[in-house]
């Protein structure tokens, strides 16, 4: 039976079983579409609103990633934080800069107020009124040539 087969049988049952009663089709019509697609599911057809595969694969990564602490995103690629190791280097190269901004060798300090923001990459302070940031950056070694 197809749906609009349903829908009317639907609507002719309910004219029987209400004759003397005022009926709103548009409502009735949305209501026997609704008890379709209930049937439907219930017999485990496929309908319109059923999730594409590629939409289901993604339904059941997100089911799985929620039991492993994964993040799943929308394309169903996970996700996991992982902690950087700590990089001594720049951090003695961003407290050398932060000394050189506090203390200075002349005889006074360059900027007193300056905070170290980010350990390994920033630093922001004040100089004449102005606020400044310094981002340290390390390169990626280049390279070799084939």
């Amino acid at each position: 039976m197809t749906k609009e087969q349903f829908i009317d049988q639907y609507l002719d049952k309910y004219e029987q079983a209400h004759p003397d009663e005022r009926i709103d089709y548009d409502k009735l019509r949305e209501e026997a579409d609704c008890a379709w697609y209930d049937r439907e599911v219930d017999k485990g057809h496929k309908t319109e609103h059923d999730l594409t595969p590629e939409q289901e694969k993604n339904a059941k990564a997100w089911r799985k990633g929620a039991k492993s602490q994964a993040a799943v995103d929308a394309y169903g690629k996970t996700h996991v934080k992982r902690e950087r190791k700590p990089n001594e280097v720049k951090r003695q190269v961003m407290t050398f800069l932060l000394d050189a901004l506090r203390i200075n060798s002349g005889c006074c300090p360059l900027a007193p107020d300056a905070v170290l923001t980010n350990p390994e990459r920033q630093i922001d302070f004040t100089l004449g009124g102005k606020s400044y940031t310094l981002t340290l950056t390390e390169h990626r070694a280049p390279k070799p040539k084939a």
